[in-house]
């Protein structure tokens, strides 16, 4: 066949097709040839993505910074009414030194004292001074709060009585500081509790008292051994106005209606709740069988971890403190009789020795030989067992 011309007179060029090379390799590129003319806008679209990812994972992020924390906004709050617990004070603001707490330090003590060392006797003086040099504590001057309004403070051989506790609660007047930490100074500070200060926000924060009735953990009322606050000193008249509203009503006692019963009246229902442990833990609990409250195992599985089981050591190392309390055994800066640490003392379930007794002993050991190289003042001899196990118990 010749060739043909077109319409206008140029040669008609007619494709050449090859056949197929029907190899592996020929169907394999054929395949690609294919793919990629039908398929070309969604690859080129994967291909961006994937650059836009490696970018965005390579390029150095800009985490927003967060303002560092001014400690000088919380504090540490003690009060004092006598002299043995301006000692006990004294030392957990030791304490809270060695353990290199960030946040301030306030002491409240009578407005009755001065900062006048005037003699070698003069032990109040000398420890709010060396509180103040050593420890960074600041000072502040109070009147001294009882059922009956203005109390006076105690001393060595008359120490103050249970109403003065409501004294406590001029923390609340404290409004240089957007929170502050109360905590009672029968203890043995074992941590500092920074950290609660960064807490969710709330007008107070405490612990259940969990060593009330076992079998009714939803009645147990809240502790006034640690109190986490925001101070406002309208708080503070509310509370004298609701003292002076129940001393008109018939069968008041005294003693009976103290700080603790004032705090639940008012933030029972609205508190934010502490864990007990390891923030409130009570000396007595190294005497006790049952752990669960403590442990708060109460209606919970049989089979916990082993966190929920009991170690005197493992529940001493994780606690913030240990709070004196085992009636009607005196706090430890009073010797104990013979016969009441006989009683009184772990029983190690008949055994001649354990390690809660060891535990025990040496929480009141400890506090005896600091109160003594610290504060140098010597314990309150032992009373007669039969005197102590007849005193009511405080409310």
């Amino acid at each position: 066949m010749g060739e043909q011309y077109d319409d206008w007179g140029n040669p008609i060029v007619r494709p050449r097709y090859e056949p197929r090379d029907q190899s592996l390799i020929g169907t394999l590129r054929h395949f690609f040839t294919l793919a990629i003319r039908r398929y070309r806008t969604l690859l080129a679209t994967g291909l961006f993505a994937l650059c836009l990812l490696f970018y965005w994972n390579a390029a150095p992020r800009r985490t927003p910074k967060v303002p560092p924390t001014d400690w000088s906004r919380f504090a540490y709050v003690q009060y004092v009414t006598d002299n043995h617990n301006l000692c006990n004070s004294y030392m957990v603001f030791e304490a809270l030194h060695r353990y290199g707490s960030k946040a301030e330090r306030v002491m409240l003590y009578p407005d009755e004292w001065d900062l006048e060392d005037e003699s070698p006797q003069d032990r109040n003086s000398q420890l709010l001074i060396r509180a103040q040099k050593l420890w960074n504590v600041k000072l502040r001057p109070v009147s001294l709060l009882d059922t009956d309004g203005k109390a006076q403070p105690g001393t060595l051989n008359a120490p103050s009585s249970w109403a003065t506790s409501i004294t406590k609660l001029r923390a609340f007047e404290l409004g240089e500081y957007d929170r502050v930490l109360h905590i009672d100074s029968d203890i043995t500070l074992l941590q500092h509790m920074d950290e609660l200060f960064l807490a969710p926000k709330a007008p107070i924060a405490m612990p259940r008292a969990y060593w009330s009735d076992e079998t009714k953990p939803q009645d147990w009322q809240l502790t006034s051994l640690l109190m986490l606050l925001e101070p406002n000193p309208l708080e503070l008249r509310n509370f004298i106005d609701i003292l002076m509203s129940w001393k008109m009503k018939p069968g008041f006692q005294v003693g009976k209606n103290y700080d603790m019963n004032l705090l639940n009246h008012r933030f029972g229902a609205s508190a934010m709740v502490l864990p007990h442990r390891p923030y409130a833990m009570l000396s007595a609990e190294f005497r006790k069988h049952d752990h669960s409250a403590y442990l708060g195992t109460i209606n919970g599985p049989r089979a916990l971890q082993s966190k929920y089981e009991w170690d005197p050591d493992r529940a001493l190392a994780e606690a913030k403190l240990v709070h004196f309390s085992d009636w009607p055994l005196p706090k430890p800066w009073v010797m104990w009789p013979h016969e009441g640490v006989a009683e009184m003392q772990p029983d190690c379930d008949g055994k001649p020795a354990c390690r809660d007794r060891i535990v025990w002993k040496n929480l009141y050991d400890d506090f005896r030989k600091r109160r003594k190289d610290l504060c140098r003042i010597l314990s309150v001899p032992a009373p007669a067992w039969s005197d102590l196990k007849n005193r009511t118990a405080p409310a």
